[in-house]
């Protein structure tokens, strides 16, 4: 069973948002049944390296969208995103470095931050994109 599942409810109606929006949940699920089966380094470092690649490339496909449509909020939006990169980082140089042992609270907490990321923040921008075309 998916620790986050994808629902109507996430669905921004543009396009390039949904569809990585969706790959993030893949991406999140693959990550909490890698520690679920507790893998090791093997599978877990590869997996985190790919989820955080993915995730720098969807913040600036939505940084670039907030840019280009002057979003007043994009600093404040753009300051998550950058302490969510950090944290990802970091989490990755300790576990890759062995100081850090990857738990369920790590999915849970990645699977919680993009839940509310997207029913707050990312609705919010694209609505109000949409009423500043």
């Amino acid at each position: 069973m998916p620790l986050i599942a994808w629902d109507k409810k996430f669905v921004t109606n543009n396009l390039d948002v949904d569809r990585q929006h969706q790959e993030l949940f893949v991406m999140v699920n693959t990550l909490h049944d890698a520690i679920t089966a507790r893998h090791g380094k093997d599978v877990l470092v590869p997996t985190l390296d790919k989820l955080a690649t993915y995730v720098v490339k969807h913040f600036k496909t939505e940084e670039v969208l907030m840019q280009a449509k002057r979003y007043p909020k994009y600093a404040e939006h753009k300051t998550k995103h950058d302490e969510l990169t950090r944290q990802a980082v970091e989490i990755i140089n300790g576990y890759k470095s062995g100081q850090l042992v990857l738990t369920l609270t790590l999915s849970r907490f990645l699977g919680d931050w993009l839940s509310t990321h997207i029913l707050g923040d990312d609705l919010a921008m694209i609505a109000w994109i949409k009423e500043h075309p």
